[in-house]
């Protein structure tokens, strides 16, 4: 797949509409490689025997092999970080050792165990409780925290069994239960469940690992079928892949949960779009126009499909609706100015173009058509040549710009450097015999 082409998927992975934003969820596996920072020495010197890092996932592997359920739960001071940095906090009264006391005192109530998995960050694994059961432990170590320190503390808890995770897995679901506590800011509380498996796949989609993406948004799948944000965001990534049938039928899953799920009829359109099936991509841009006019990238692909299906008519009013709503997107207005110069509304182009290289100071399209209207009004040569000369200097393989360049240099009767630029633009595609051979006859004439 082409740059381009990724890019029409990359630009709808967004927290809104696409998919979800959240931290890094591959934490576990660079606890097992590296040496986590100890918890302070106000903590170590009360709990002597307290794991950490490492040593603490690894105990617990050992331990969780022989149980048939278990919780997992990861408990994150809010102001770890900021309590690190004020200078001058003595130890004992960051929070970590009040935490500590309370994993510890429902460690030994509950016949389970804790330990640090880095500075701020605590794990217990909880033996014979299930999701239900840990919820309402978090939620009492929340207040208790909060009684006696003011503190607070986000927590995420997930269980064994969940569908196929092996049980050394469940610390780490653990974790992402904490990434999808994070949306809801301090003081959290939060069971993984598929929404966690859907911010865990939007990581890893951001990051473009999206193999690891797909594999998340499967398993949230597994968990409820019917989660229609799951299905979307498994067909942006199976797009990106070029699986276009498996992207398709995605987001077809996603509309038959949801008739009203607009992006999904969005994304529909974008694949057909990329197969080129220009009919059927419109049919869906249409779909989700309706169900929201007020989403920028539905006005401006369907503004965009019809101008390049030639119904400047109706390209216009999509246009300057996605323009109104992304006053400041460079490609609006340069297809604005394309529609406007079709529709023969020279001034109304001119002044669309300007705002697409205010815009973009790269849009070399625009440029070469904003220098090809200024030749055509007889504006100022200097000013029409540096448009036009600019353009072919960001994309000299492009037979139109070099014919436009090659016009000006004709009307400006200066034939050898509009020769050049005719056969340049011959070259790249552009058909410019005719023009080619006007200025040969020219030249002979001159003679």
């Amino acid at each position: 797949m082409t740059t381009e082409k990724k890019n029409i998927f990359r630009r709808q992975g967004s927290a809104s509409h696409f998919l979800f934003s959240k931290t890094d969820t591959g934490r576990l596996k660079e606890l097992k490689k590296t040496e986590i920072i100890d918890a302070n020495e106000a903590v170590r010197s009360a709990f002597p025997d307290m794991r950490s890092g490492s040593d603490f996932i690894d105990y617990a592997n050992q331990q969780i092999d022989a149980l048939d359920q278990f919780s997992a739960m990861v408990v994150r001071l809010d102001q770890a970080e900021e309590d690190k940095d004020r200078a001058g906090l003595p130890e004992g009264e960051d929070g970590h050792g009040d935490v500590a006391a309370i994993l510890d005192r429902l460690g030994r109530k509950e016949n389970g165990w804790w330990g640090t998995l880095d500075d701020g960050l605590f794990g217990s694994f909880l033996p014979g409780k299930n999701g239900s059961d840990s919820l309402e432990l978090a939620r009492d170590i929340q207040k208790r925290l909060v009684e006696k320190t003011g503190k607070t503390v986000t927590i995420g808890v997930a269980s064994f069994p969940t569908i196929t995770y092996k049980k050394s897995e469940i610390i780490s679901n653990a974790l992402k239960a904490i990434d999808h506590a994070t949306i809801f800011g301090a003081n959290s509380l939060v069971a993984f469940d598929d929404v966690s498996l859907n911010i865990s796949g939007d990581k890893f989609y951001e990051k473009g690992e999206l193999q690891e993406a797909i594999n998340e948004f499967k398993l949230a799948l597994e968990l409820d079928p019917k989660n229609v944000n799951v299905h979307n965001s498994l067909g942006v990534c199976y797009g990106l892949q070029s699986h276009y049938d498996s992207a398709i039928e995605a987001f077809h899953k996603a509309i038959a949960i949801d008739p009203g799920e607009y992006m999904a009829l969005y994304n529909l359109g974008l694949v057909h779009l990329l197969i080129e099936q220009q009919d059927q991509a419109l049919e869906y841009f249409l779909d989700a126009y309706k169900i929201n006019g007020y989403n920028f990238e539905v006005a401006f692909q369907t503004g965009k499909i019809y101008l390049e299906t030639g119904n400047i008519e109706k390209s216009r009013p999509y246009l300057e609706r996605a323009a109104e709503m992304g006053p400041d997107s460079g490609p609006v207005y340069r297809y604005l100015g394309d529609c406007y110069a079709a529709d023969h509304m020279p001034q109304a182009a001119i002044s669309a173009y300007k705002k697409a290289i205010k815009y973009n100071p790269h849009d070399a399209s625009a440029m070469s058509a904003l220098g090809s209207i200024f030749d055509d009004q007889g504006e100022n040569p200097e000013i029409t040549l540096m448009f036009l000369r600019e353009s072919v200097a960001l994309s000299p393989e492009n037979g139109l710009f070099h014919h436009r360049l090659g016009r000006h240099f004709s009307n400006q009767h200066r034939l050898n450097n509009a020769l050049k630029e005719f056969v340049k633009a011959k070259s790249f595609g552009y058909d410019a015999t005719e023009d080619i051979r006007a200025i040969k006859d020219r030249k002979k004439a001159e003679k």
